[in-house]
């Protein structure tokens, strides 16, 4: 790869490293996102804020790959603090062929979304299952690992690796996780057997997209049908809750952690001042870009100026597990395209266009639910839209072998 492309933060040399372990993983050639650090490497998280940051130990799920036996292929640029996808390359350096995994983790859908622009399969395990130690994260309860790769059975594979109880993460499930076979190949037990997979299609959500993306979606669900899986229109009233829901408490959250960027103890810290109170001031001022500040202002209106408005936000949530859920007692998964037209997350200028272009991953997030993006199968003249499922929490292993079975048949 030509270095100037400045798709990657750092690369590897494979022939100066010592060969990793074998292990499952040993034919996989993995980029972090710059978000997942690793022990000795620049890790800046796509921000001023951790200028010349060295981190001191890998990220957890990095030590897992690690162990795996994936060689880490380097590590890639990424949008500020991971919010929006406007400088990631992730998409770029599958295309090229500089890796046949990605692997970072996603607060509002960012992963799926690289996947789909790449045309690999873009996946968001059940949250708790994957650790978070160690990465560098904005929105704790909605932030997860995602992985991209060439095919559910590589997604599982990685799965395999990464998932699992870490003692140090007091955030995750340690009961009941979803076992993930070592190679991919289907589970005896993938649930797939039986009664038919039915499949529900959000009806709110389907009548909000424009003429082309619902034409290129009423096709892929032609062909699930085509293929036996019965499909059926749900009603969803309050689905354009969760971006008011994920705005609200996201914006919050990102406020509150990004407090720690201080110039005090790590990360850029500005020169030429008076006293403490002004290197604060002038530090938090030069660390982070207008895309970011504007959204961390928009949490420090709701902590501070309007904290019923937060409140409001966290009851609603629990109001769209519920209803959710209840949808979840007819159906096994919901599909959706991802991406829409006319909205381009790679080009977003401010936090609505970000919403704007990423409303349809949302939901996974604000409810932390298993989500897949297949690619191929929703397309308009001009971009593949991606083919989003989402399923019930812990249902992971059904999923992947959902996709396994009838989105890569031809």
């Amino acid at each position: 790869m030509n270095e100037n492309t400045n798709n990657l933060l750092w690369q590897l040399n494979p022939a100066a490293c010592e060969p990793p372990p074998q292990g499952i993983l040993n034919d996989f050639r993995v980029v972090l996102r710059g978000n997942l650090p690793v022990a000795g490497k620049p890790s800046n998280a796509g921000s001023k804020a951790l200028e010349n940051f060295m981190p001191i130990e890998d990220a957890a799920v990095v030590k897992r790959l690690k162990n795996h036996g994936a060689w880490l292929a380097g590590m890639s640029q990424m949008s500020e603090l991971g919010f929006g996808i406007t400088k990631d390359t992730a998409h770029r350096l599958i295309g090229e062929k500089q890796c046949n995994a990605f692997l970072g983790t996603e607060s509002a859908g960012e992963i799926r979304y690289l996947a789909a622009m790449a045309g690999a399969w873009g996946y968001k395990p059940s949250s708790g299952i994957c650790s978070n130690l160690g990465a560098v994260t904005l929105l704790p309860s909605m932030e997860c690992i995602g992985v991209i790769a060439e095919t559910p059975a590589a997604v599982a594979s990685i799965l395999f690796a990464v998932s699992g109880k870490e003692d140090r993460d007091f955030s995750m499930l340690w009961d009941n996780l979803p076992v993930f076979p070592a190679k991919g190949d289907k589970s005896p037990d993938s649930g797939t057997a039986g009664p038919p997979i039915k499949v529900g299609v959000i009806a709110e959500q389907i009548a909000g997209l424009d003429e082309a993306d619902k034409n290129a979606f009423e096709k892929t669900v032609s062909g699930l049908v085509q293929k036996g899986i019965p499909v059926t229109e749900v009603s969803f009233p309050d689905y354009d809750l969760f971006r008011t829901v994920h705005q609200v408490i996201g914006s919050v959250e990102a406020s509150s952690s990004a407090g720690k960027y201080d110039g005090v103890r790590y990360g850029h810290r500005a020169s030429n001042t008076d006293n403490w109170n002004d290197m604060y001031l002038k530090t938090r001022q030069a660390s982070f870009g207008t895309l970011i500040k504007a959204y961390l202002f928009q949490g420090a209106f709701f902590q501070f100026e309007n904290y019923p408005a937060f409140e409001q936000a966290a009851r609603l949530r629990n109001l769209l597990f519920q209803k959710t859920g209840a949808l979840f007692e007819d159906i096994d998964f919901i599909a959706s395209p991802l991406r829409i037209s006319g909205f381009d997350a790679t080009r977003a200028q401010s936090v609505d266009d970000v919403y704007d272009a990423l409303v349809h991953a949302l939901p996974a997030n604000v409810l932390g639910l298993p989500a897949l993006c297949a690619p191929g199968m929703t397309r308009t003249d001009d971009r593949d839209l991606g083919l989003q499922i989402m399923a019930p929490h812990l249902a992971d292993e059904k999923l992947l072998n959902f996709a396994a079975q009838y989105l890569t048949a031809s």
